[in-house]
């Protein structure tokens, strides 16, 4: 069983002033595969207080050096690729193939590119007679999720030191394994000591720590709605910038004009997207929002595509009991406020190993069910019915999120016009496109800020005037 008991400052592996050691299970069998000790405040003052001496003191970090060691650290990435998913897939339980090519992937192309955007970026520009410069914002706390734990780290961090900022990062303490050979690779790419350190550790215990930090600048954070509401909350103290990629409740809008094969094939993306990570995906599309007079059609279309997903063999299981239970309670709500079970079993036992669980197809969906409106993370998807192009516009905005939508249609034009009204950081236009240097982000309560490319830097900058003297 593997023991991680340590963790890194300025460079060095050094033991943890916490005490608290957790055992990690792993999800595909429900047996616990290996122990990590917890950080604790202390250790958060440790490793603020060597990322500001970094940040202070020196020495600087060029934009050169940073660009080859980012590079070196997505090749030291891909030379461990296997390593890495094989932790990935024991510490949330996506199934192998999935962790080599998105969970260990995706996170790989996201690091590319924001290095190939570093080396072109200007970060001092002429505006009349003035230079805008872009400097780091500082001390980044890095608090990422379990759901994706390679590629949300990645996210941050390589956008982060980008950027020329120190990062302290907390992963998730279910997935800390994954960060361990993160760092590990960083620090044989040649991240200079105090510039990358990590802290395993609880989130009401190091999250809320980094968050009310007077040594930290920024806090990036992904995760639930509700604990970024307490990170900013905890973050006002000294008025820091937060950076907050939340929750999300995603519609796929099918428009009346596509044909019997195209709304097939329309249905069958939605449902794969949602179905994506076992649903524990915050871009997730959890409701197809379809025409009524094709509903028959589309959830025939949606129960044959779910049915394709067998739990341990291409669908993994959930993430831990906790996430079944939370995905059980929802299931048991949507059923007592009327929906209908038109695919799966929403009230299953729970197996004998792991946390497996069958998709389920929900219809009849309304705005005033729970499930119409909050987030599952897991397997479930919401079918709503609508009457034309407004309705659909009004259904895909009835929630408090804004993070992700697709919208289908024959005509462009049309499907353009339904995307603009979509309150949502981004609306996929017919299928589903993974561009990298597009920023990704949310409206409303699906969080603040952007990822990804130009804009995944920017986060991490402050912009100044330099102001030349008065003419004349």
């Amino acid at each position: 069983m593997e023991t991680r008991d340590r963790i890194h400052l300025d460079g060095e592996w050094v033991e943890t002033h916490g005490t608290e050691r957790l055992e990690l299970v792993d999800p595909r069998s429900g047996e616990v595969h290996a122990v990590v000790r917890l950080a604790d405040a202390q250790d958060v003052d440790r490793a603020v207080a060597g990322a500001r001496r970094v940040l202070d003191e020196g020495p600087e970090w060029p934009v050169a050096a940073r660009v080859a060691a980012l590079r070196a650290l997505h090749d030291r990435i891909a030379e461990r690729a296997e390593v890495f998913a094989e932790t990935i897939s024991a510490e949330m339980g996506s199934p192998d193939a999935f962790a080599r090519q998105v969970q260990v992937g995706m996170p790989l192309a996201t690091l590319a590119t924001t290095v190939d955007v570093l080396e072109g970026y200007a970060f001092d520009e002429a505006l009349g007679d003035s230079t805008i410069a872009r400097e780091p914002v500082g001390v980044v706390a890095a608090i990422t999720p379990w759901n994706f734990p390679l590629h949300q780290a990645l996210a941050k961090v390589g956008a982060a030191l980008a950027a020329g900022c120190p990062v302290v990062f907390k992963p998730a303490e279910t997935t800390p394994l994954t960060a361990y050979l993160l760092v590990e690779a960083a620090r044989d790419a040649g991240v200079p000591p105090g510039w990358l350190q990590l802290l395993p550790g609880r989130g009401d215990v190091v999250g809320a720590a980094l968050a009310e930090h007077p040594g930290v600048d920024m806090v990036s954070f992904t995760g639930s709605t509700a604990v970024g509401r307490a990170i900013q909350r905890a973050a006002a103290g000294t008025v820091k910038r937060v950076a907050l990629e939340l929750g999300g409740k995603s519609p796929s809008v099918l428009l009346d004009d596509l044909d019997a094969e195209a709304f097939a094939v329309a249905v069958r993306t939605s449902v794969g997207f949602c179905l994506m990570n076992t649903g524990q995906t915050c871009a997730a599309w959890t409701r197809l929002v379809v025409p009524e007079e094709r509903y028959d059609e589309a959830v025939a279309v949606a129960t044959a595509t779910a049915a394709a997903f067998v739990p341990g063999e291409n669908l993994g299981p959930l993430a831990s009991g906790i996430q079944w239970d939370r995905v059980l309670a929802h299931l048991a709500r949507a059923v007592e406020e009327g929906a209908e079970v038109v695919h799966g079993d929403p009230a299953p036992v729970r197996p004998e190993r792991g946390f497996h669980l069958g998709p389920v197809v929900l219809g009849r969906v309304t705005p005033e069910m729970a499930v119409g409106r909050e987030e599952v993370f897991g397997p479930v998807l919401a079918v709503q019915a609508h009457r034309g192009d407004d309705d659909a516009v009004r259904l895909a905005n009835a929630t408090d999120y804004g993070l992700s939508a697709g919208v289908f249609a024959a005509d462009p034009d049309r499907a353009f016009a339904v995307a603009r009204r979509i309150r949502s950081g981004t609306v996929h236009v017919n299928g589903i496109n993974s561009n990298r240097l597009a920023p990704f982000g949310g409206y409303k309560q699906s969080g603040l800020g952007r990822e990804y490319g130009r804009f995944g830097l920017e986060e991490f900058l402050e912009v100044k005037s330099i102001q030349p003297p008065p003419r004349g």
